[in-house]
């Protein structure tokens, strides 16, 4: 079932991108919120939020986008 996110979590993604893999922001906002959130689910709605991260497996690393004027 498709769960709304709430402005708290998605305020948990953005404070925890740098710092935390994909895996460890989905168990440590699942704790938080008492409901199971997927790694998947985390990914793709941190890209939604326009935050992506480096490549590599355990990168935590966010990438800066250039603003095009």
């Amino acid at each position: 079932m498709n769960e709304v996110w709430s402005q708290i979590e998605e305020q948990f993604i953005r404070e925890n991108v740098e710092r935390l893999t994909d895996k460890q922001g989905a168990m440590q906002l699942s704790e938080i919120v008492g409901r199971v959130i997927s790694t998947y689910a985390y990914r793709k709605k941190r890209q939604k939020l326009g935050l992506k991260k480096a490549h590599g497996r355990g990168v935590s690393k966010l990438v800066r986008q250039e603003v095009v004027r």
